[in-house]
């Protein structure tokens, strides 16, 4: 019902930045062409969606929707959104200033490595390791170090997050496998406040921002709001189907690789620079950041016909002959997308406040744009909604990934070797989050029934959670059989799922360790993250 009212708001909120006369781009916002956001925005259930469109020296920007449902704030092309990883584009044109700037900086180039730059904070498990990955790798994900992306469920610093890599697992050699990691732009930001002296944010706004006269962008939620902007609440879907909002839930200490705060409006004048390759970035810094340093996927992902490259904050592809580079980005509430097609001059960007309906809707919308460009034939276009929608289903947790986490178990289950309340107490890492287990799970939100069980459950929660978490932050442990449990993780509506196991003293009385397959690139391999119990 809500979003019956949104078509009606969308109407009222539609807004045009500038429309050309005679320009084929300002063929893009029709009628028909508003009918379809229209419904991806009920099909995916977003509040509200921000578009621009950049071809040659001409920008159009429109508004969809609401930013904020209890007030029915429309959604504008000053509008802001969370742009989630899309902040790494910007990180690694910052460090490329400082690669650039051999008078100030003579000593980092590309192929430099992060220890000898930052030794105190970045140190991996790996003396080896510490000694050669160079600032070329932490910024294409070719470090060896996977996503670890607990760490950010604390109130960790960025310096205290890069503190915290030496004691984390690695799960490829160097070099060899492209491995997406928050925690290695995290670095990236540290290591580029630690050299220039300043806040990463002020460094953007003084070389990157301000010379593009960015007014919109932030990478401070309270900066912001002091600055009067209208900013959109993040929506995710609870268990009832209703939008719930996240209170435009800050990540403060993912800054470099996320949090990054703006406008479609902002974000046209960052593309349309980088589509003409001009200042502040150099031609160098250009072949570099758009240049290909790590394989994503060796086979091509349909409808793209080349393998998936990554440069430096940048996905490389190709599609229909057109060398596509793009970047989406994902924070509770918010998802976005950028597109550029280099030899067209053209861009596009999207971002919307529901992160999973965002992400999906981006690229139907972006690639819509891009085949009417190309002219592509209505009954040759590749089904993007459809994968979209295959891609939603597959994300949802269901009876049956207990059975595909276990899929070989007695029946009946075995029983847990001790009573529950021996499971209690509080499980310490080295890095990630220290978790205390309970029994109580009355306050948990959920929403997993798990039946072919023996019922039993435990609950966890952070110790320290991160105060600007969103909420609820549900962590669910379901036993299966025997010593094998399953970890159902909840924020924000995005769901996840691993196996557990408990380890046992000497005389197998009490519990000693917890193990969690939290890590995707170690699950693969049977490997968990081992929790002690104090």
């Amino acid at each position: 019902m809500l979003l019956s009212l949104f078509v009606f708001l969308i109407l009222l909120g539609t807004q045009l930045l500038r429309i050309p006369p005679n320009k084929s781009n300002s063929k893009i916002f029709t009628k028909a062409f508003d009918r379809r956001i229209e419904q991806l925005l009920e099909h995916f259930s977003i509040p509200g969606l921000a578009i621009s469109v950049v071809q040659d020296d001409e920008v159009l920007a429109r508004g969809y929707g609401v930013s904020d449902i209890e007030t029915s704030q429309a959604v504008t092309e000053h509008t802001l959104f969370f742009g989630g990883s899309t902040t790494k584009a910007f990180t690694a044109a910052a460090a490329s200033l400082l690669v650039d700037d051999n008078h100030q900086y003579p000593s980092i180039q590309w192929t430099t490595p992060v220890h000898s730059i930052i030794p105190d904070d970045f140190v991996m498990i790996e003396p080896w390791y510490t000694a050669h990955v160079t600032v070329a790798d932490i910024l294409s994900h070719r470090s060896g170090l996977p996503r670890h992306d607990w760490l950010l469920l604390t109130n960790l610093t960025q310096q205290e997050i890069v503190q915290k890599i030496r004691y984390l697992p690695l799960t490829a050699e160097i070099r060899t496998k492209f491995q997406y990691s928050n925690l290695m732009y995290i670095t990236a930001a540290h290591m580029i406040e630690s050299v220039s002296g300043q806040s990463l944010p002020s460094f953007l706004t003084e070389r990157i921002w301000g010379p593009l006269n960015m007014s919109e962008t932030y990478l401070s939620l309270a900066d912001a709001q002091r600055a009067g902007r209208n900013i959109s609440q993040g929506y995710y879907l609870g268990t009832d189907r209703k939008l719930l909002s996240t209170q435009r839930v800050s990540m403060r200490n993912s800054r470099g690789a996320g949090n990054i705060l703006s406008s479609v409006a902002d974000y046209a004048k960052w593309i349309s620079t980088l589509l003409r390759r001009a200042p502040p970035l150099s031609e160098a810094a250009y072949r570099a950041l758009f240049g290909a340093h790590s394989f994503a996927s060796k086979e091509p992902v349909v409808p793209f016909v080349s393998p998936t490259l990554y440069g430096m904050g940048w996905v490389v592809q190709t599609y229909r002959g057109e060398t596509v580079i793009q970047h989406a980005g994902s924070q509770y509430g918010f998802g976005s997308l950028v597109v550029l097609l280099p030899k067209r001059k053209l861009g596009v960007v999207i971002m919307g406040n529901n992160m999973r309906g965002a992400n999906a809707a981006a690229d139907i919308i972006a690639f819509d744009i891009i085949d009417d460009l190309l002219d592509i034939p209505k009954d040759e276009r590749f089904d993007w909604r459809r994968r979209a929608d295959e891609r939603l289903a597959a994300d949802t947790l269901t009876t049956d990934t207990f059975r595909e986490l276990y899929p070989v178990l007695p029946d009946p289950p075995l029983l847990y070797p001790l009573n529950l309340s021996a499971y209690e107490g509080t499980f310490v890492h080295a890095a990630y989050p220290n978790l205390t287990l309970s029994s109580d799970c009355s306050e948990t939100a959920g929403g997993i029934v798990y039946e072919n069980g023996t019922g039993a459950k435990l609950c966890a929660s952070l110790v320290e959670p991160g105060d600007y978490f969103p909420k609820p932050l549900s962590l669910e442990m379901y036993h299966v059989s025997g010593t094998s449990w399953v970890l159902v993780t909840t924020i924000a509506g995005a769901m996840s799922a691993a196996r557990v196991e408990f380890r046992y003293d000497a005389d197998g009385r009490k519990v000693s360790h917890m193990g969690a397959e939290v890590e995707s690139s170690m699950a693969r391999t049977g490997e968990k993250v081992w929790w002690a119990r104090v």
